[in-house]
């Protein structure tokens, strides 16, 4: 059935698709492009069914024996089962659930996927690569609901691991055509893909060997392609369904020998790349993209932190705030007012101090990540708050404290939570 539509009138279809439940009917879309047409413009996939919200934030533990914590609004409570321990089997202390990857409401854990709003998850089978595959490489998730309820996984192996060989140091890095394991919901099975490159290489094997590799790496999805930071310090735009890539580097002068947190992200107007450099000075690039391939790294925010900061106070006591943020482990959480979903406009706005007791910010600064919508950045301060810091007005919002069960040292990666209600996932709690 090479075009199903056209043996129906379009009203007719467009009658039938409106009687599927969401679930089936986002699988519909998938069917065809005319298929998808109809769907896209009866407007009859739900917004609320998509991930287009920020849910909470995920937070993965390091140096300590203990799971991911999901920091959120209350309302997100019976919403979102953040116990990730329910998917995994807890043989001993040990064995808890590590967050691989996150895209568009599902997790990438060890050995499988999760929905942690629908409570379903569905498990990968190891990679034809061998046992030991995950740690030859740099393992990515994919999952668009507006396009497919099906979700990929990829293995990027690295240069002293790629095709079971040891490649020439002269060689170019990625080769022209790099082969890729390619995971697929749909089939249920790993296959080996030709990813064939338009334009240049990062570099010579020997090169990009000897750069330095950032200690926490991100990736994005937007508009149908991922974008991987990967290990020797470049990033890759991948493009799944054509099966081709290209190398896009650094902005200019950046580096994992000079700046330790290097942030690629997602936000309002595509892919951005940030980082916090000398002074607590905030430097965000978006990446311009002209088509053919052609792509450039314009610096969009210079703020200085300190600064933005020190206008606002941030004492408990002086500014109490209403319905904080938490750490939600227990998803029967009673909420008293379960409607009540967080405003990133308006929500706990910090009151700008006035006068000369104004004093630049001295405590540490982490990046937790950026809102996908909004051009946003989350901070994690040093007297153990989250806020919002708006990059277009330096407006300030206080998410609330967040109280670790450990040392603050110990928060490993961060991930912003985007909830999403649709993906084909066949186990269940």
């Amino acid at each position: 059935m090479e075009d199903p539509p056209r043996f129906l009138p379009a009203d007719v279809l467009t009658g039938i698709l409106r009687r599927l439940p969401p679930r089936d009917l986002a699988v519909s879309r998938s069917v065809c492009k005319a298929w998808r047409a109809v769907v896209d413009a009866g407007r009859m996939l739900r917004p609320d069914l998509l991930p287009l919200s920020v849910g909470g934030i995920f937070i993965s533990l390091a140096r300590q024996p203990a799971p991911p914590l999901l920091f959120a609004p209350p309302a997100m409570a019976p919403k979102i089962g953040g116990k990730l321990e329910r998917y995994v089997k807890m043989e001993d202390c040990f064995d808890i659930p590590t967050i691989i990857g996150c895209c568009n409401g599902l997790l990438f854990l060890d050995d499988q996927v999760v929905n942690p709003v629908t409570r379903r998850w569905a498990p990968v089978p190891p990679c034809p690569v061998g046992p030991d595959a995950y740690n030859q490489g740099d393992v990515y998730l994919v999952f668009d609901p507006s396009v497919s309820p099906h979700y990929e996984v990829l293995l990027i192996q690295d240069t002293y691991s790629y095709e079971g060989q040891l490649m020439e140091e002269g060689s170019e890095w990625p080769p022209s055509t790099c082969m890729m394991w390619v995971y697929s919901s749909r089939t249920g099975r790993w296959e080996k893909k030709p990813f064939v490159r338009e334009g240049g290489p990062a570099g010579t094997v020997a090169e990009v060997r000897s750069a330095p590799t950032p200690e926490y790496r991100h990736a994005v999805y937007w508009h149908g392609a991922l974008y991987a930071h990967c290990k020797n310090d470049f990033i890759m735009r991948i493009n799944v369904s054509n099966y081709k890539y290209q190398v896009v580097k650094l902005p200019a002068g950046v580096n994992a020998i000079v700046y330790f947190h290097l942030h690629l992200v997602k936000s309002k107007y595509g892919v951005y790349f940030a980082l916090l450099c000398e002074r607590r000075q905030l430097r965000v690039w978006f990446l311009n993209e002209f088509g053919a391939g052609h792509t450039e790294w314009v610096l969009k925010y210079d703020t200085n932190l300190e600064t933005v900061l020190a206008q606002f106070s941030l004492d408990h006591d002086d500014c109490p705030i209403n319905r904080p943020w938490m750490i939600l482990q227990d998803d029967n959480y009673n909420n008293e007012d379960g409607s009540f979903e967080w405003d990133f406009e308006n929500n706990n706005l910090l009151e700008i101090i006035e006068g000369a007791d104004v004093k630049c910010y001295s405590g540490f600064i982490y990046i937790f990540g950026f809102h996908p919508f909004k051009e946003v950045v989350f901070l994690y301060l040093s007297n153990g708050r989250v806020v919002a810091c708006h990059l277009n007005n330096s407006k300030i919002q206080d998410l609330g404290q967040l109280h670790l069960p450990y040392r603050p040292d110990v928060i490993d990666t961060t991930f912003v939570y985007t909830p999403c209600w649709m993906g084909e996932l066949s186990e269940h709690y």
